[in-house]
């Protein structure tokens, strides 16, 4: 062997050797691989690892008792909240079951609830009123016009038959003032000649009859009779027909006498003309009266009514107020101009007022004699229910200090106040009762006369479909109301339904409590639905 040789190869390695070096080699990756992805979970869940570490090694803490997922409240007072039932400490009434986070249902006639500190109130300039009774009056000013008392009005045409000529005229222009019996001018008709010389022929007969003659062929004087009444059914006047038969002579003119004293407002003919029989020949009419027709919207129609006083003014007479009552309102509307016609009469005797005239109308109606206040009147406690010691349930129907209606939070409780009898929805009821009798016991009393309940036009919130106020319940506590009212009038409302006298709205910041109701609406409550309501008033039975 050469000494460049290499050392002597070992013994060659057997099929099993072969193997197990195989498997070392496999087993020493899968360790690496094994280790990474441990490794990479340890990183993922790390957070999980530690909590459960955490977990295991905290001490143990005292026992926390089991808190249950439902709270009880006062639906009339939601501050009102415990854990359990109970009743209200402030009203006495039964607490409701509601789910926690659950929104408050509100009372039956509130629209929402909120609840300010004496701060916010200050800062958002807050003033309150209390709704009172107060004389109001709807003023309604629209413009009229001058015309012509159609009562007065003549119209003098041709009663003549066939075909009559004018022969003069009298009155040959317009505008000309005429007298009872005045003619106006004269016409020619053959048949009326005829007629004529017929009524002469039978009273000649009379005149030449012999005293005691037969009268087979008929009595002569019940003949001139008949041709007189012939004449008078074409106008000739009986003074016309005394003067014919005292003349002897048939007129061949008839003259058209003027029925009244006016003035001629229209002439349809001139000298020459042929008329026809019930050809309108003039128009007299008599302007000592005459007409002031003004126009009302139909959302006046409630403020205007027959016998009401109006007043005018026109441009002419500056100054001067031309005064009467309305006489009469269209009953038909005029579907153009969605208005109807408002007429009174007005003297004119000096004729100043001239038809055609523009004529600014005042219509003041004291807003308690509007339809819908009367029918109102008409429901409204009597002075009897006021003077009484004791009032039945009925009697009183409301509860005078939440104005809630009786029965509707329970079972009514009777109070004695000042000597009185009275019924209270509630417990809690009875200290403000109590505490202010005059507030309260001034809702019974029944409305002075001529006055209706208002407001001031700033506390009332218009949100187009309906009008809300913000009555305070309680001190800081504005709860949203529905009303009905009446149009506005000197700075106030009238209020239909929705407020009793003497309580309390926000006259001015109710804008500022609307926005704060609609900003946080779960504060502000959920307006209570009717299935709600009488679930409400079923299940809330007074001990």
């Amino acid at each position: 062997m050469s000494a460049h040789d290499g050392p002597a190869a070992g013994p060659p390695l057997g099929r099993w050797q072969k193997f197990r070096m195989v498997m070392k080699v496999v087993e020493l990756r899968l360790r690496f691989v094994a280790l990474m992805a441990a490794t990479g979970l340890g990183f993922a869940y790390w957070d999980a690892i530690w909590n459960r570490y955490e977990k295991w090694n905290r001490p143990a803490g005292p026992a926390h008792a089991e808190t249950s997922d439902f709270e009880h409240y006062c639906p009339m007072h939601p501050t009102v909240v415990q854990p359990s039932a109970g009743s209200c400490p402030i009203c006495g009434m039964p607490l409701s079951k509601r789910q926690k986070g659950e929104e408050t249902p509100l009372p039956a006639g509130v629209l929402s609830r909120v609840a300010l500190s004496p701060d916010r109130i200050a800062q958002a300039g807050v003033r309150t009123v209390a709704a009172s009774y107060a004389p109001l009056t709807e003023t309604v000013t629209t413009v009229g016009t001058v015309e012509i008392d159609e009562r007065r009005l003549r119209r003098i045409a041709s009663k003549t038959k066939g075909m009559a000529r004018v022969e003069k005229l009298h009155v040959d222009y317009t505008g000309i003032k005429v007298e009872a019996g005045r003619p106006l001018a004269e016409v020619y008709s053959p048949e009326l000649y005829q007629a004529t010389q017929e009524m002469l022929l039978h009273h000649r007969n009379v005149q030449a009859r012999p005293a005691g003659a037969s009268r087979a062929l008929g009595d002569p004087q019940e003949l001139v009779r008949l041709a007189a009444e012939r004449l008078k059914l074409w106008g000739i006047t009986q003074g016309q027909v005394d003067a014919i038969l005292k003349a002897g002579a048939a007129e061949t003119r008839l003259p058209i006498l003027s029925p009244i004293d006016g003035v001629v407002i229209r002439k349809g003919v001139v000298e020459g003309d042929y008329v026809a029989e019930g050809q309108a020949l003039f128009e007299v009419a008599d302007l000592t009266s005459v007409w002031v027709k003004a126009r009302i919207y139909e959302n006046q129609f409630a403020l205007v009514r027959e016998g009401q006083a109006v007043r005018a003014t026109v441009e002419s007479y500056p100054g001067e107020v031309f005064e009467g009552r309305v006489a009469f309102v269209e009953p038909v509307l005029d579907p153009r101009t969605r208005t109807a016609v408002v007429r009174y009469d007005l003297a004119n005797a000096d004729l100043r007022l001239r038809p055609g005239m523009f004529a600014a109308v005042t219509l003041e109606s004291p807003v308690a004699e509007a339809p819908a206040f009367r029918a109102r009147l008409a429901s409204r406690p009597d002075a009897g229910r006021a003077r009484k010691a004791t009032l039945t349930v009925a009697e009183q129907e409301k509860c005078l200090v939440t104005n809630a209606k009786l029965g509707s939070m329970g079972d009514p409780l009777p109070v004695e106040v000042d000597g009185r009898k009275l019924w209270i929805c509630c417990a809690g009821c009875e200290v403000k009762l109590k505490g202010t009798p005059a507030r309260y016991l001034a809702r019974l009393d029944p409305a002075p006369k001529d006055a209706v309940l208002t407001i001031p036009e700033s506390a009332v919130v218009d949100a187009g479909t309906r009008k809300v106020v913000y009555v305070e319940a309680e001190p800081g506590v504005f709860e949203g109301r529905e009303v009905v009212l009446g149009p506005p009038s000197a700075g106030r409302y009238p209020v239909l339904e929705g407020l009793a006298p003497g309580e309390v709205v926000a006259a001015a910041g109710s804008f500022l409590i609307d926005a704060e109701s609609r900003l946080n609406p779960r504060a502000a409550g959920k307006p209570r639905t009717p299935e709600k309501a009488a679930e409400a008033g079923g299940g809330s039975t007074r001990r």
